[in-house]
């Protein structure tokens, strides 16, 4: 009976001179890139020995020598990784020199779609395609005749240059380590750098779920680097969607990154607070002598912050700042713990000409409110930015933006700039010594 078998797309074969010479171009490739390496060492050192304050060299010495352990490793587990599969394939070998004697075909017509020994495997004899069927030892086999697809048989007859599957793994690991890298980078730098110094629940979680991505997906090999890289936009985009909640919404903003409470206040503890808070007397006691603090009764006000310090001040303290207005809006746990209404603030910020929507920071400080408020002025155009000695020119020279727009390149705007000081500088000169000119004439 003839069995049919589906090859789907291709059924790779293998011939007898690819089992026997396996793939040794990459141990070439990773010895030649360590003997390089070497070289630069060797170079760089000598650079390093002459000059030590320069810490360039220091770094690039460094970094060549984890190169070259980097490729003498890989070099070493491609050589282990290439014997194992060597002494799998070798039975392979005797599969088919032990087919080729019984049949009397020669080995170069024999082909195994696998070079290991595994049960259903197929061989192509002289055109003709068998399944091989092994016992639990793979030390017998039987042959039944059964029938392929030619158009969808793809032939390996030398083995041609590839990474094989260990470099392969960890190329990938490798380019899932960079996309981790820059994508922790780039979530550092978009989000304030709040992560490295973690203000609240939100920063903290970011560190933690981040690195439990970057480490619980490098390894796995289910997971692509077109996967992991998607995750990893996934966790930035819910980040990002949290702060713009917290600086949106105060009920996300006490939800997400929590609010100050006031532990103590003109030398009172607020127990519940404290408890509601899960402070402890113990934890409390702490926070206070980190803070130089020993006795609470010393203590004018200790805010228990967001990231879970202790922020205190005490009754020998000159001055205290109260940030009432942050990030455009009212801060009004602030104003309950000064003791003033919404209705205060609103009036000094009115006296100062302002709006709270324009305010990026107001502290009162001092029995007066300190206003920073957010950039109002449109950014110049690139025109303007010419360094300073054109910094004067629109005003002083009529150097106009219609006028500027109208040069065809900047060496031309540089050039009628020049012109234009020049011309101002003879004008100055032409009145002073027309004014000069009467004055010598009523002397005369």
């Amino acid at each position: 009976m003839t069995n049919f078998i589906n090859t789907g797309d291709f059924l790779d074969f293998y011939s007898y001179h690819y089992l026997t010479h396996p793939n040794t171009f990459i141990y070439y490739i990773l010895l030649v890139l360590a003997l390089i390496v070497g070289g630069f060492i060797i170079f760089n050192g000598f650079k390093y020995m002459r000059d030590r304050t320069n810490l360039k060299y220091r770094d690039m010495f460094i970094m060549l020598i984890l190169f070259a352990v980097l490729a003498i490793s890989l070099l070493f587990a491609n050589i282990l990784q290439q014997n194992n599969s060597n002494s799998q394939n070798s039975q392979t070998v005797k599969m088919v020199q032990t087919i080729s004697k019984n049949m009397k075909v020669p080995k170069s017509k024999i082909y195994t779609s696998s070079t290991q020994l595994t049960n259903g495997m197929t061989i192509l004899i002289n055109k003709k395609y068998y399944e091989a069927n092994f016992n639990s030892t793979f030390n017998n086999y039987n042959l039944t005749k059964s029938g392929a697809i030619d158009n969808n048989v793809n032939i390996h007859n030398d083995a041609k240059l590839n990474l094989g599957p260990i470099n392969q793994q960890y190329l990938t690991i490798f380019f899932k380590l960079l996309i981790g890298f820059v994508m922790l980078v780039i979530q550092i730098n978009l989000s304030g750098k709040g992560n490295l110094a973690p203000s609240n629940a939100v920063d903290q979680l970011q560190n933690y779920v981040l690195g439990g991505i970057i480490g619980g997906m490098i390894y796995s090999e289910s997971v692509t680097t077109l996967q992991f890289f998607i995750v990893l936009l996934i966790w930035s985009l819910i980040i990002f969607v949290s702060r713009i909640l917290i600086r949106q919404s105060q009920f996300f903003k006490k939800l997400l990154a929590g609010e100050p409470k006031n532990i103590i206040k003109n030398g009172f503890i607020n127990v519940d607070t404290a408890l509601r808070n899960g402070l402890s007397a113990s934890d409390l006691a702490f926070k206070l002598r980190t803070q130089g603090v020993h006795n609470f009764k010393d203590v004018q006000s200790a805010v228990l912050e967001q990231n879970g310090q202790l922020t205190v001040n005490t009754f020998g303290d000159e001055s205290m700042s109260y940030p009432v207005i942050t990030d455009g809006s009212v801060n009004m746990d602030v104003l309950e713990r000064m003791g003033h209404s919404e209705e205060w603030i609103n009036d000094l910020v009115k006296d100062s000409n302002k709006e709270i929507s324009q305010i990026f920071l107001g502290q009162y400080v001092d029995d007066h409110l300190i206003i920073i408020s957010y950039p109002t002025k449109p950014r110049r155009p690139w025109y303007y930015e010419l360094g300073a000695q054109m910094s004067n020119f629109n005003s002083n020279h009529n150097l106009t933006p219609d006028r500027i727009k109208r040069s065809k390149s900047m060496k031309k705007l540089k050039e009628f700039s020049q012109r234009r000081h020049h011309e101002s500088n003879n004008d100055k000169n032409n009145q002073q010594s027309e004014k000069k000119t009467p004055n010598h004439r009523n002397r005369k």
